[in-house]
């Protein structure tokens, strides 16, 4: 029977120098559920927090969304539902305009995660162009 691999951890001060998050941030984060250490969560005064790389991911995009301005509140509220989808937070794109928060469902829909998931459909055109002049060529 093939060992188990143990997950590799992260420890606070390696996530903070990683994500430019002070101890202080991390902790407050951790505390009020917004992203918490997924390997090993606080157990009490002085216990030792251990984050995935999974987690030090969705932390740095936490960081980004905060340097753009956008209240803590609403990242809160748009991480909420994106964590409320099946896919795996690699496979999503996440942009903000400073207001909202928005991810890429597909190449075609753009989703905005603080109206209930309410979706703009994306039309890029010179692939329209593109497509129809196929389709004119395929008639002749």
């Amino acid at each position: 029977m093939p060992r188990r691999r143990k997950p590799v951890s992260f420890r606070i001060s390696e996530v903070s120098r990683v994500v430019g998050a002070t101890h202080s941030q991390l902790a407050y984060w951790d505390k009020t559920g917004l992203v918490s250490p997924s390997l090993r969560p606080a157990s009490g005064r002085g216990s030792r927090r251990l984050y995935s790389i999974e987690d030090i991911f969705e932390l740095q995009i936490l960081v980004r969304l905060l340097d753009s301005s956008l209240p803590l509140q609403r990242i809160r509220s748009g991480f909420s539902f994106i964590r409320g989808q099946s896919k795996t937070l690699a496979s999503f794109v996440v942009l903000t305009d400073g207001k909202t928060v928005y991810f890429y469902e597909d190449d075609q829909v753009l989703v905005d995660t603080l109206k209930q998931g309410q979706t703009v459909l994306r039309i890029a055109v010179q692939d329209l162009i593109a497509e129809v002049q196929a389709r004119l060529s395929d008639r002749q």
